[in-house]
């Protein structure tokens, strides 16, 4: 990245947090706003009063659904403006810390809202409609829809807290072991802490993990069917359990959808490759006691080629950059009241993928000459009931469950001289099952409120059967289970209040959490959290949390195969003769134990209420690992000749260390080179199996801003930024010198941001993205290379032709930004870093949406 960007970058992210500085003022919630709206649905009414007094708005969609609302002019408070529009509609309004709740006036007071507050739930909380002490971060339907994103995969690599390397579409090889995609799904890898490090949740319930990692399909999620998704970048281990070390990501689906709609979009890269079409239906009923969503989507698209992009050339001719990827996806949610203290939900959602790719070894040629073809099928389900129960009018219980499975066979055809040998396979098979009782609810009372208390027990069960072979004879297999039973409590406790108008402040909490879990595979773990939200005045509140999270290793990490490949030194290594080779061995270490992590976070949220169309928050975060599970490096590019690595290596080796090598691979020697194994040419041996590291900090800062200007009943203007400062080190092991991770090479960029602006009218919604990254740099080898980042820039527009029928055009990376190039070590190696760079290029697509 060139100083000038860079420069831009910094002046962004710094130069917007001087909002913080802008006047909060400590005006009553009776603040006036100027309003005219004309007569209308009241629903529609509602949600103008809420947007201009930048207000959370929860309503019964079938309660107001056909209620015809006044028209409303003057000058008047949102409390003021809610009441005038609920006159005579037999529906009443309470207003609680900027959210307007609206219920039936013919149900109690105080059980209507228990049975509304109940249903606003934020993730990094087990108490219902309590405030989590980490900062959280939302991505809506609209942002989705604006930003022209396909599938939620795709919406989450968009975000600056996102990294892209580990499980996900595209990810490249030679980029470390972590950086692997069996099956072509989408997982979330949160500020680049890896994708087994964050929990996936939907409507808070656990999903079976897919292919090798402790992570979810994201992607098989139909975006069509979520309300909006929650993010805590914040380790809540205490909350959740293990994977939650860096945070958790909770997919919150549609709960009061009415109607039906269809939805198709086609589209491709404009360099060649990626032909995109995807096709959805989405149906929805509502009635007095429940309702149903229903969602079916396709997605396909085909390969990107090497030969199609020119940076590619070091690679095989016909090696695919990006896999061509199909999928079925299906999803149920449905919700009924049992009497009137009961509630059953169930979300069930199934998937059928597949991905083919051809790998080819030599740079130049095809992959018939030296390589092999690939394609992997998935299959993936899960069932997750659940019961709530209204104990009291401050007590409720909840009963949660869910099953899941996720199969994926990967068939591989090996070519070596334009012949065919020894077809292999590989299956995957997790599975799933978690079952959790909870209780929240009053205990007491103080001065500033009641003191809210959350308790609950659980089992949770996780197995992975791998299975490979070769022309159909199994070679090996592997079985690995592990069983976890937990108990938590958190608590949360008012120290002061709005309602008693303190000269120390308008509102203070502090929380509380603790979580005890027994685990088969390795020693019982207790885990705290403790937490402040501190409101000096209104528009401004004050966070900060500290805990500690554990993630045990995964159990492909433990119990799947290890393998050993011959490797040449060319390209690779320097100072060793012509035709030398080396033994890199990668996979599992069935003597991993878990790591430990400890974490704090600080931050600030601020709406100024003279203000309420602007509104940000500003976080710095730190994350201090022991005992870290990863491969203790991403590339064999330079290994050798790096004194670093010395533990790591076994120069000159024996016939017998050599044969004690390849003895414990699961295939026995896998040959990348284009010569025969001969032990007299062989140098070294790598090993590069995963292992507990000795220490890795993360810590930066987390920026996120949005303003709006216009009116939401014609048209407005709503500007948006997004970025992150991340630096992140590895000491490998004890002893070692500590190095650096964020701004190199296959690991997330220091500085990240992505800002948009958005035209919103009644029947035209015009939206642009800017894509912001700093520089990388490749230290492998003696001499650093600098990489520059990529300035990329998206446009979408939608336009509403009439009722119920939108038609979009989208636009991404207009300026056909390209991957800069990297070095690889052969034609096998993808010649840039995917896990910031992707070969998509430009790419332009076609929308049409129908809704009845």
């Amino acid at each position: 990245m060139t100083g000038k960007r860079l420069q831009t970058i910094v002046a962004l992210m710094l130069g917007a947090a001087t909002v913080t500085t802008v006047p909060i003022s400590s005006a009553r919630d009776d603040i006036s706003f100027v309003f005219d709206l004309p007569e209308q649905d009241l629903s529609d009414a509602l949600r103008a009063v809420a947007r201009r007094a930048g207000w959370e708005l929860y309503m019964p969609a079938t309660r107001v659904a056909g209620v015809r609302a006044p028209a409303l002019s003057g000058k008047l408070s949102a409390q003021e403006a809610v009441e005038s529009l609920l006159k005579g509609s037999g529906l009443r309004a309470r207003f609680l810390d900027e959210a307007i709740i609206i219920s039936d006036r013919s149900a109690p007071a105080d059980a209507a809202m228990s049975e509304q507050e109940n249903r606003i739930t934020v993730t990094g909380t087990r108490i219902r409609g309590a405030p989590s002490a980490a900062p959280l971060r939302v991505i809506t339907a609209d942002d989705i829809r604006r930003a022209g994103q396909a599938d939620l995969g795709e919406a989450l690599r968009s975000s600056p807290l996102n990294f892209g390397g580990g499980q996900n579409p595209g990810v490249g090889r030679g980029q470390g072991a972590s950086d692997v995609n069996v099956n072509g799904s989408s997982s979330v890898n949160l500020l680049g802490l890896g994708p087994n490090a964050t929990l996936t949740l939907l409507n808070g319930n656990r999903l079976s993990y897919t292919g090798i990692n402790s992570a979810i399909d994201i992607g098989a999620i139909p975006a069509v069917a979520v309300e909006r998704v929650e993010i805590i970048a914040d380790g809540a281990s205490a909350i959740y359990g293990s994977d939650a070390v860096a945070g958790v990501v909770n997919v919150i689906l549609k709960r009061d959808y009415e109607g039906l709609a269809a939805q198709a979009r086609l589209g491709a890269s404009t360099d060649g490759g990626n032909f995109q079409q995807q096709y959805n239906l989405t149906g929805g009923r509502q009635w007095s006691s429940g309702g149903v969503l229903a969602v079916y989507d396709y997605a396909a698209n085909s390969e990107i080629s090497a030969v199609s992009r020119s940076y590619a050339s070091a690679s095989a001719s016909d090696s695919y950059l990006y896999p061509r990827l199909g999928r079925h996806s299906a999803l149920i949610s449905a919700h009924q009241d049992i009497g009137t203290a009961v509630t059953a939900n169930v979300d069930m959602l199934y998937k059928d993928a597949r991905q083919n790719m051809l790998i080819g070894f030599l740079a130049g040629q095809p992959h018939s000459v030296f390589g092999s073809a690939v394609r992997t099928n998935s299959r993936s389900w899960l069932f997750a009931p659940s019961l709530t129960a209204k104990l009291s009018p401050s007590w409720t219980a909840q009963l949660l469950s869910s099953y899941g499975s996720d199969k994926s066979r990967t068939n591989s055809q090996i070519f070596s001289g334009g012949v065919p040998f020894a077809p292999n396979y590989r299956v995957f098979d997790n599975e799933a099952l978690s079952i959790e009782l909870g209780a929240t609810g009053s205990i007491f009372t103080l001065p500033a409120g009641s003191v809210q208390l959350a308790v609950g027990a659980g089992y949770r069960r996780n197995a992975l059967k791998v299975t490979a072979g070769s022309s159909g004879v199994t070679s090996t297999a592997a079985n690995g289970s592990t069983e976890n039973g937990f108990g938590y409590a958190e608590v949360v406790v008012p120290i002061l209040s709005p309602l008693q108008e303190s000269l120390l402040g308008r509102s203070l909490r502090l929380t509380g959490a603790f979580r005890y879990e027994a685990n088969s595979s390795t020693n019982s773990v207790a885990l705290p959290k403790l937490g402040v939200i501190y409101e000096p005045m209104q528009g401004l509140t004050l966070k900060a949390s500290w805990g500690r999270s554990f993630r045990l290793p995964t159990l492909y990490q433990r119990y799947s195969d290890s393998y050993a490949g011959l490797v040449s030194t060319e390209d690779r290594a320097t100072g060793f003769p012509v035709g030398s080779t080396f033994i890199s061995l990668t996979g599992s270490n069935p003597d991993l134990k878990p790591e430990r992590s400890e974490n704090w976070t600080v931050s600030a949220e601020f709406k100024p209420v003279t203000h309420p169309e602007f509104s940000g928050s500003v976080s710095y975060f730190h994350f201090d690992y022991t005992d870290r599970v990863a491969e203790p490096l991403t590339s064999s590019v330079g290994a050798l000749n790096n004194p670093l690595y010395a533990s790591l290596i076994t120069f000159a080796p024996t016939l017998a260390q050599q044969q004690a090598a390849i003895a414990g691979a699961a295939i026995g020697l896998e040959n990348e080179t284009a010569m025969p194994y001969d032990p007299a040419n062989v140098v070294a041996i790598l090993d590069r199996r995963e292992r507990n590291m000795a220490r890795e900090i993360y810590k930066g800062v987390s920026l996120s801003l949005r303003y709006r200007i216009g009116d939401p009943q014609r048209d407005t203007f709503e500007m948006s930024f997004d970025g992150n400062w991340i630096d992140s080190r590895r000491q490998l092991l004890p002893g070692l010198p500590v190095t650096q991770l964020s701004g190199n090479l296959f690991n997330p960029p220091k500085l990240k941001g992505r800002a948009g602006l958005s035209y919103v009218a009644p029947r035209l919604t015009v939206s642009g993205f800017a894509n912001l990254s700093s520089s990388l740099f490749d230290r492998r080898t003696s001499t650093t290379y600098r990489i520059n980042g990529l300035a990329t820039f998206d446009l979408t527009a939608t336009v509403k032709a009439s009722d119920g029928l939108d038609l979009g055009v989208i636009v991404q990376n207009i300026f056909n930004a390209k991957p800069p190039i990297i070095r690889s070590g052969s034609g096998y190696d993808t010649p840039f870093d995917t896990t910031n760079f992707s070969p998509i290029g430009r790419f332009m697509a076609l929308q049409i949406r129908r809704a009845w």
